[in-house]
């Protein structure tokens, strides 16, 4: 009975680093591009220049179609850690893009 207690969680943890999302860490690197994108969406908003303000808002959709192409390798990884590793590719230049809007917002 004890080696069954024992080999439970073991199991449960093998498993679980097993996962190629798990691996590659796709939710957290999504959820700091959403982050980013929010914060460059609210960056955008105090930009008055209509032309400046258009040229974020380009940046930050580019970022938004990265972060949905990321979300979709993640959630339908077809091709396993391939899929995963190009969802983590998606959101780091999704976060980057937005990045970029927010500079760009501030420096208008």
């Amino acid at each position: 009975m004890k080696k069954l207690i024992v080999a439970g969680p073991v199991l449960a943890i093998a498993l679980g680093f097993a996962s190629p999302s798990w691996a590659f860490g796709c939710p957290g690197h999504i959820a700091e591009a959403q982050a980013a994108i929010d914060s460059a969406t609210a960056a955008m908003n105090e930009v008055s220049d209509p032309t400046a303000k258009g040229l974020v808002h380009t940046l930050i959709d580019d970022a938004k179609r990265l972060l949905s192409g990321a979300e979709h390798n993640h959630e339908k990884a077809a091709a396993g850690k391939y899929d995963h590793a190009r969802a983590l590719a998606k959101a780091d230049s999704a976060r980057a893009y937005a990045e970029a809007a927010e500079t760009l917002a501030e420096s208008s």
